[in-house]
């Protein structure tokens, strides 16, 4: 019985490891491919977009005002985000008699380049529609205007959290007329903002 048991268990377990030997390729280069990773989804665009703004108030002896402008934003890439915002801001020029109050509105599209995180350097194209006094009329005849600027400077962006930042920027105005009247006292533009993630 042991003869017929033997030989017939060597055969079983021989015939899996000859399969295994014929059907193994012989070279590295006869091997299958490997597959591809899989698929990366994209983030969803709900999930990239962000909502916020910022809120401004400034005064001195000679012009009182409180801006603020609703934004929203998308974050293209991990350095890149576009956004765009209205602006609203109520002005008190004490330097006229009566003085000057005006509301002045408009609209900005933005840039942001993240350099490295936090930091990112901002371009926006500003359009505000304002009113002045016509300082060359002795009845002071108020003056609708309009202002576009090119708003450039360094930002820097401080984490609240997974889904929020609060931004900081110094901003140039390089459509700035030293020479005229502007809708800002001075060319630089300090702003403070925030974002949340949807």
């Amino acid at each position: 019985m042991n003869k017929f048991v033997v030989p017939v268990l060597i055969c079983l377990f021989s015939v899996p490891v000859l399969a295994q030997q014929e059907g193994a390729p012989e070279t590295a280069e006869e091997a299958e491919p490997s597959p591809p990773p899989p698929y990366q989804h994209r983030k969803p665009l709900r999930n990239r977009m962000y909502v916020g703004g910022w809120l401004g108030a400034s005064s001195s002896s000679a012009v009182d005002s409180v801006e603020m402008a609703p934004e929203i934003g998308f974050q293209v890439t991990p350095k890149i985000q576009l956004g765009g915002s209205l602006v609203y801001r109520y002005r008190n020029d004490k330097r006229f008699d009566p003085d000057l109050t005006s509301t002045d509105l408009g609209g900005s599209l933005f840039g942001r380049y993240f350099v490295y995180a936090p930091i990112f350097l901002q371009l926006g194209v500003e359009h505000l529609s304002w009113e002045y006094y016509d300082p060359f009329q002795d009845d002071l005849t108020q003056i609708d205007a309009t202002h576009t600027g090119i708003l450039v400077g360094p930002g820097f962006a401080l984490s609240m959290g997974p889904r929020a930042a609060t931004y900081i920027a110094l901003l140039y105005d390089v459509n700035y007329n030293s020479g005229g009247p502007n809708p800002y006292d001075e060319p630089w533009v300090f702003r403070v903002g925030f974002g949340i993630g949807l």
